[in-house]
């Protein structure tokens, strides 16, 4: 009965971070789409508008105890993180295809991987080390570079990988001691305070209803597919839910095509499927040692 429920969870899980990266996905294009209208910090304030809605109005009627935290640095790092991830992310969507800015982002547990070895002194063996090579690899063939093939623009997913990679770091640490709600909390509150101080700087008039309403639905949209992911996380192991992020980058060449006319080439096409595999087989490995643990 036990194992029945514990496989039921998994598959749930499953399902709720298919709908999540769904969600997300949907918001890229979005951001992508307003990237012609508004600029990328105002879009990037906007995506996490809804959810510090939903955050103020959780604690108007669960009380400040919310807030209640071991890690208050931690807590405020981690929003921080999660707002230049945000920011940098939108800015570079202004400058290279959809699709290409998401596989960029798949780089995220190789990074990882990186940090816990050197920051917090994790053991990595062979195996993910050469896992992190060949991922590597797989990042260079998605972005191609050379002299005559060189895009600034590629910077910004980079750094947005990289943040997303710290905030990681940062929620195993205040995972074993705050709760989720607490985390979420904070990071909605970091970040639209943080993107708020610097909007007055970026603003533009939105131009038309119809840019108001993407602008809102995005927001939305990010919101939806934020509480999908922490439930879905909640509820099913990480190394059987994590892989389902990858199934963004089929939305993203989707959107991509029918939407903005992108195309996505070969060594593109490729160089993620190296990157995924990469990831897949770190998080695979993880699993693995921690059991053994």
């Amino acid at each position: 009965m036990g194992l029945e429920i514990y496989r039921q969870n998994n598959v749930k899980a499953m399902l709720c971070m298919f709908i999540g990266m769904f969600f997300f996905s949907i918001a890229d294009a979005q951001s992508k789409f307003l990237t012609d209208y508004l600029h990328p910090m105002q879009i990037a304030w906007a995506r996490w508008l809804v959810l510090f809605c939903c955050v103020i109005v959780f604690i108007c009627l669960r009380g400040v105890k919310i807030l209640e935290t071991k890690h208050l640095f931690l807590q405020i790092l981690r929003g921080v993180t999660v707002a230049l991830t945000v920011a940098f992310f939108t800015i570079g969507l202004s400058f290279v295809p959809l699709a290409e800015a998401v596989a960029i982002t798949f780089i995220t547990p190789i990074i990882v991987t990186i940090l816990s070895a050197y920051l917090l002194g994790e053991r990595v063996g062979k195996r993910r080390w050469t896992a992190v090579i060949i991922g590597f690899f797989g990042t260079v063939m998605i972005t191609r570079p050379s002299i005559e093939n060189l895009n600034s623009g590629l910077l910004f997913p980079f750094l947005a990988a990289m943040f997303f990679a710290i905030r990681q770091i940062i929620s195993r640490r205040v995972s074993y001691e705050d709760d989720v709600q607490t985390t979420v909390a904070y990071t909605a509150l970091t970040s639209i305070f943080l993107l708020s101080v610097c909007l007055p700087f970026f603003w533009i008039d939105v131009p038309s209803e119809l840019d108001a309403i993407t602008l809102l639905s995005l927001s939305a949209f990010s919101a939806l597919g934020e509480i999908f992911i922490i439930y879905a996380l909640s509820i099913g192991l990480a190394v059987v839910v994590t892989p389902i992020h990858y199934t963004m980058i089929i939305w993203a060449v989707i959107y991509g095509y029918f939407l903005f006319g992108e195309v996505p080439n070969i060594s593109m096409i490729f160089g993620t499927l190296v990157v995924i595999f990469s990831g897949i087989y770190i998080a695979h490995r993880e699993h693995r040692l921690s059991t053994r643990g």
